[in-house]
């Protein structure tokens, strides 16, 4: 798993498509993000991304409803397929901080990328 901040920190990150959209995001912000963009890396686990952002994915905060139960709704702000990546952004507090994942489709949690792909908009790519 990856923590990038700016710009500097990109070179860490080894999937082309994925940089290129993350670039795009610190682009449209200026180039800082407050906090951390997380890119999961090939053999991340669910738990390891929960672990670093303090909260259950696939369990709804509100409801407590989880993953895979038919009345489960990601409570997630957004949740974008970009082709070969998902995008995940969390909103937190008073809308002053914001976690934003990025999921490769392969090589991660099998069930994280199931839901994923049940609730994800399709976005063209960038």
């Amino acid at each position: 798993m990856l923590k990038i901040h700016n710009r500097s920190q990109l070179h860490h990150i080894t999937d082309p498509d994925i940089h290129k959209l993350v670039t795009l995001r610190l682009s449209q912000l200026d180039s800082i993000h407050p906090s951390p963009m997380i890119i999961m890396e090939h053999g991340d686990s669910l738990s390891d991304i929960e672990k670093e952002i303090g909260f259950p994915i696939l369990t709804n905060l509100f409801d407590d409803i989880s993953y895979p139960d038919p009345d489960f709704i990601p409570f997630c702000e957004a949740l974008e397929d970009h082709g070969d990546c998902y995008e995940m952004l969390f909103i937190l507090g008073d809308g002053e901080e914001a976690i934003e994942i990025f999921i490769p489709k392969t090589g991660v949690d099998s069930e994280l990328l199931s839901m994923c792909a049940d609730f994800s908009v399709k976005v063209h790519s960038t």
